[in-house]
């Protein structure tokens, strides 16, 4: 087993979906083209009911993406396999965990078909609990630790946009504007993690929907026609491969983006941002 997990960890940033779905003699069918399930839906594996089809679960807690102007971004937590168990194809699973599964025929080669499972109230969070993490992109780290591990985190959330905002209309107008992008974010750009914390999620949410989409030599451009005093903005994503749900695209980061970042966060805290 021990060997396996290394194996996975490994594939996750060597292997692509595609070339393993190419491989794979089964697929994973997850209801009406979506890439993701959410916790208590059903998956079926579509393959021979002569194989045995082997599970792999990863628990891990990806970390939001980091802003656009840290070069040498951590990559994240450590990947690791914290359960495994045997399935039946053609038969609904029940899938009551969320986080990245890993489904293989062969544990000893490097074939399998991966999908995520998300929060039940995903893709617009309604518990607090799911609502408070996508905050880290304009909140203090005090700010965020009230909302985690204060006695009263609700209070904490609506005081924290109330300070913000200045007056209770503007606060309803600003949480609307940011959860509608978080949801948006997350509707769009879900991959293995959840779209919020992607690169093109943080870019979304911060800066809103780009003037313009473009394509680029190995991906694609997000061009921001104004914004503040900074002229035209561009985000490049580079296009690039995942095992478990294919198609990803990583910001180039650059230094130049520091303070149009820092300038457009300080239009969330001042509640001035349309």
């Amino acid at each position: 087993m021990k060997r396996t997990i290394i194996l996975l960890i490994t594939l996750i940033n060597t292997l692509s979906i595609g070339s393993l779905l190419a491989q794979s003699a089964f697929n994973v069918d997850l209801g009406g083209g979506a890439k993701y399930i959410r916790q208590g839906e059903n998956v079926t594996i579509k393959g021979d009911n002569s194989q045995h089809y082997y599970v792999f679960h990863f628990s891990t807690d990806f970390m939001p993406a980091p802003p656009p102007m840290v070069e040498n971004a951590n990559s994240g937590n450590p990947m690791v396999v914290d359960t495994t168990f045997e399935v039946q194809p053609n038969i609904p699973i029940q899938v009551t965990n969320t986080g990245l599964y890993f489904i293989q025929t062969d544990t000893t080669s490097r074939e399998g078909v991966g999908f995520t499972a998300m929060p039940s109230d995903f893709p617009k969070y309604k518990k607090m609990k799911n609502v408070y993490p996508s905050l880290v992109y304009i909140s203090t780290q005090n700010e965020m630790a009230s909302f985690k591990t204060g006695s009263r985190p609700r209070k904490a959330f609506e005081n924290f946009w109330m300070n913000i905002a200045g007056s209770p209309d503007n606060a309803k107008r600003l949480i609307k504007l940011y959860f509608d992008r978080v949801t948006d974010a997350n509707i769009k750009f879900t991959e293995y993690k959840e779209g919020w914390k992607t690169d093109r999620g943080i870019v979304y949410i911060i800066f809103g929907p780009p003037s313009e989409i473009s394509n680029i030599d190995g991906g694609i451009r997000w061009s921001y026609d104004s914004n503040l005093n900074h002229g035209q903005v561009e985000f490049d994503f580079i296009e690039d491969n995942n095992q478990f749900t294919g198609t990803h695209y990583e910001l180039k980061r650059s230094y130049d983006y520091k303070r149009v970042w820092f300038d457009t966060v300080k239009k969330w805290r001042n509640g001035t941002i349309q």
